[in-house]
């Protein structure tokens, strides 16, 4: 099996030969033919769990797309193997104030874009402009809330050119912040801080991030054969990348897989280096050499439409939670390493500054599995509501995992609440965010991957206002709890904690999310390919610095 394994990572002249016909599937080619291997060639062939939805860095909101934006287009930050922000575009680690309300910051001299432009203060600046215009309609716009001018810009009372970021020249940088941000730091590293350059995107438009040929990188590969909506794409050498020299692979040629089965056999046929396992196949593998399982700082969820009368019922909530056995989902379903969560964040993710707490032990679980309970709730809800039966719309992703999730929710729902029907809508993942944008559900299996080490990566996501409360969820206290960590307490660590503890009760106790897991991944990898840097936090994988052994 090992033979065949670095097959896949080696075969390079046959594959670059196919790329170059543009038509982004040669991944399949060049399976088929080993006459052209050359095993001096660094050419990986990796999987995607979904397609990409933009390579716009304002625009991203998935963690599959920015894993792959975070190898094309560098910021001033990355993230390092251990899980600190260090300089990338950024000369050095820049000066904050003793305030911590000023970052300034000097970039490379030798950092171009792959059109040859230099990369420049000003590429940093027209980025968080953009991110931060309201007829942008960035999702993540609310993580630039504290620079000066940014709430102010969001809300059209003032124009962007007022925001405070500042070029200080070419090659050096201001942030002015209206209050100090902990992790700040970790923002220049993610990937909606990115830079743009501004004549390339005027010029591309709205098609701006949307193909290969409408995106320019500055980092350490340029992306190629992507036509926007394919389930090929290929990540190629960039040599005017400012460390090229540190570069080994050649080439990262990527194919989306969505069904187990499909891509253990690519796996073990030798035409693909790694392979994401679920369900009944981790077990089949359990004892594999090549098992890798990876926990991640990343939880599942229910989000409930709350425009939905039903829905908008407590007992009704709470009933639906009680029926989903976690235990059984995590350790029958997935079987993949993932484990049960009893809140919104986490574990292993944030701690108490006082006692070193974890922030889920301190919280403590909400919901348990309990079907009698939950059918006392129903009966209790139906006369509430005036009904004897209803129908939910359940929305999530078309990918293998997503779907045996789904079928086994439906199944929990309507074998323990009879009356509920459950019409499940597995579409792709393109589909389902603007499923979700609409607000166009009444169930929505969706997750949050941490982008920064902060409670607040978390808890942000359900305010009221908030691009990622998709549901529409609303509570004033918990609003002015989180208002209060983030100004008021910002620069005192207890009260904070304790700020976001008794928010996070709040929507416990308004069982506003049905908590589902901890994920975790399991995959098949080829050991031939080496130096893959996983991140908990941000991009969750490198391949960077990786190589393959010939």
């Amino acid at each position: 099996m090992r033979t065949s394994y670095k097959l896949a990572a080696t075969m390079s002249t046959a594959f670059l030969l196919t790329a170059c016909g543009g038509n982004g599937d040669s991944s399949n080619s060049t399976s088929g033919d080993s006459s052209g291997t050359t095993s001096g060639e660094q050419v990986v062939h990796y999987t995607a769990p979904t397609e990409l939805s933009t390579m716009d860095t304002a625009l991203i909101t998935d963690i599959n797309s920015s894993n792959y934006l975070g190898h094309v287009i560098e910021g001033l930050l990355r993230i390092d193997e251990e899980g600190n922000p260090v300089p990338a575009i950024a000369a050095d680690e820049g000066v904050i104030s003793e305030d911590g309300l000023t970052y300034t910051y000097t970039l490379r001299d030798d950092a171009v874009w792959s059109n040859g432009d230099p990369v420049t203060a000003n590429d940093f600046v027209y980025a968080m402009q953009k991110l931060v215009d309201p007829d942008t309609g960035a999702s993540y716009s609310y993580l630039a809330e504290t620079i000066v001018n940014a709430p102010e810009i969001m809300a059209g009372e003032t124009d962007v050119s007022e925001l405070g970021v500042t070029a200080n020249g070419d090659h050096e940088i201001t942030f002015n912040l209206t209050q100090p941000t902990p992790y700040f730091e970790f923002l220049l590293a993610f990937t909606a801080f990115f830079p743009q350059n501004e004549a390339f995107v005027e010029e591309q438009g709205d098609n701006y991030g949307t193909s290969s040929e409408a995106l320019l990188a500055n980092g350490p590969f340029t992306l190629e054969n992507w036509d926007g909506t394919g389930l090929t794409w290929d990540l190629v050498k960039n040599d005017d990348y400012y460390a090229a020299d540190e570069v080994t692979l050649d080439a990262v040629n990527v194919q989306v897989v969505k069904e187990t089965s499909t891509a253990v056999n690519l796996f073990e046929g030798g035409q693909t280096d790694n392979a994401q396992l679920t369900g009944e196949i981790v077990k089949q593998f359990a004892d594999d050499e090549n098992i890798v399982v990876q926990k991640k700082a990343r939880t599942s969820y229910l989000e409930f439409n709350w425009d939905n009368e039903y829905l908008q019922n407590e007992k009704l909530r709470e009933a639906l939670g009680l029926v989903i056995n976690t235990d059984d989902l995590v350790n029958t379903v997935l079987a993949d390493g993932s484990t049960e969560i009893g809140g919104f964040l986490p574990a292993d993710f944030v701690t108490d500054p006082a006692t070193g707490e974890d922030f889920t032990e301190e919280a403590g679980t909400f919901l348990s599995y309990d079907t009698e309970r939950a059918q006392e709730l129903w009966e209790e809800a139906k006369a509430e509501l005036g009904v004897d039966s209803i129908s939910l719309s359940f929305v999530g992703d078309d990918d293998e995992k997503s779907k045996q999730i789904s079928q086994y929710i439906q199944g929990q729902i309507q074998n323990n609440l009879p009356g509920i029907s459950v019409e499940l809508r597995n579409v792709p993942k393109k589909n389902r965010l603007a499923l979700a944008d609409t607000r166009d559900f009444d169930i929505l299996l969706t997750g949050w991957g941490a982008d920064f080490a902060d409670a607040i990566n978390f808890m942000d996501l359900l305010y009221s206002d908030s691009p990622y409360n998709e549901g529409g969820y609303a509570n004033s206290d918990y609003d002015a709890l989180i208002d209060q960590a983030k100004t008021t307490n910002a620069n005192d660590d207890e009260k904070r904690w304790e700020d976001l503890q008794q928010a996070h009760k709040i929507i416990t106790d308004d069982f506003a999310f049905i908590p589902l897991y901890q994920e975790a991944e399991t995959q098949l990898r080829n050991p031939a390919v080496e130096g893959i840097i996983f991140n908990s936090v941000g991009v969750e994988f490198d391949l960077s610095r990786a190589s393959v052994k010939n």
